[in-house]
């Protein structure tokens, strides 16, 4: 059998070409895309944890207990109870919550909604009154 070379010059398309110009630049945008998108989520993710530090020290003040939580099962239900008297739990391990006028209903509608991929990162019933 001949060299690759001789094999190349009966078929010139099978060759292996270098990229074009177009294709560099192409794979290079790709790149520098991939790594701002990079760059954003990583800034987004950054600004999310630091609402939900600073919403969780708001929150200290007002916890009243932590309790098993009904969807996850974990010791992470933290209840408060609000100044206008109403008693909201949010689980810090699953996410889910509920709110109700006494610990008892807010308690059951948290274990209400199960399965309603609810979680309060994503927008809390946390309130307090500023005066």
């Amino acid at each position: 059998m001949g060299e690759w070379s001789e094999y190349f010059e009966d078929f010139p398309e099978e060759a292996p070409q270098p990229p074009s110009a177009e294709e560099i630049a192409k794979e290079k945008l790709d790149a520098d895309i991939k790594g701002m998108n990079a760059d954003a989520i990583d800034l987004i993710t950054k600004t999310k944890q630091k609402a939900i530090d600073k919403a969780q020290q708001q929150k200290k003040q007002f916890l009243e207990s932590i309790n098993d939580c009904p969807q996850c099962g974990e010791t992470k239900l933290n209840t408060y109870k609000l100044e206008n008297a109403s008693y909201l739990c949010e689980c810090q391990d699953c996410g889910i919550y509920g709110s109700g006028g006494n610990f008892s209903s807010a308690l059951h509608q948290t274990a209400s909604a199960i399965g309603d991929n609810i979680d309060w990162r994503n927008g809390s019933l946390f309130k307090v009154s500023t005066k």
